[in-house]
């Protein structure tokens, strides 16, 4: 009996123990918290001034870029091709373009050759998660559709 009843001290100390010594990590975890932000606060706080340096070389390549996208006539961007087909097959991407246009008929849609094939593209996206988004969407009901990257005229960009 007295053997059970020092193990039951031993046992309750050492409970007492690491709860004395979980509240001090907790009470330090707390104290670094506080001190982390303190320090952001003081960081915040600073007094900071905005330096400009007028750079002729930066207006000259701003000048360039401007230069660079008019002669493009657009700016880079991505569409979605959806079908591409050889040039004896005209009158069947006309039926494909027309099913596509009746399926998803708030996307624009643009019909072009490149030699030897005919090719089926939609949308005007700036981003290309933007793109994938429709891609996804497209196809569920159109398999092998892909991203393609292309000039993207100025006056469709903000459409």
């Amino acid at each position: 009996m007295n053997l059970n009843k020092g193990f039951l001290i031993l046992y309750y100390a050492q409970f007492h123990i690491l709860r004395i010594i979980k509240n001090y990590i907790c009470n330090m975890k707390g104290l670094i918290f506080i001190l982390i932000c303190l320090s952001s606060y003081s960081t915040l706080a600073q007094n900071t001034e905005n330096i400009v340096v007028n750079d002729k070389r930066i207006d000259t390549l701003t000048s360039n870029q401007i230069n660079i996208n008019k002669l493009k006539k657009g700016i880079d961007g991505y569409r979605v091709q959806i079908h591409h087909n050889q040039s004896e097959n005209r009158a069947m991407s006309q039926k494909f373009l027309a099913q596509f246009s009746s399926d998803f008929p708030n996307l624009k849609t643009y019909f072009e050759f490149k030699s030897p094939y005919y090719k089926i593209q939609v949308g005007n996206f700036v981003d290309k998660l933007d793109a994938y988004k429709v891609q996804k969407e497209i196809s569920k009901k159109y398999k092998g559709t892909y991203i393609v990257p292309t000039i993207i005229p100025f006056d469709e960009v903000s459409k």
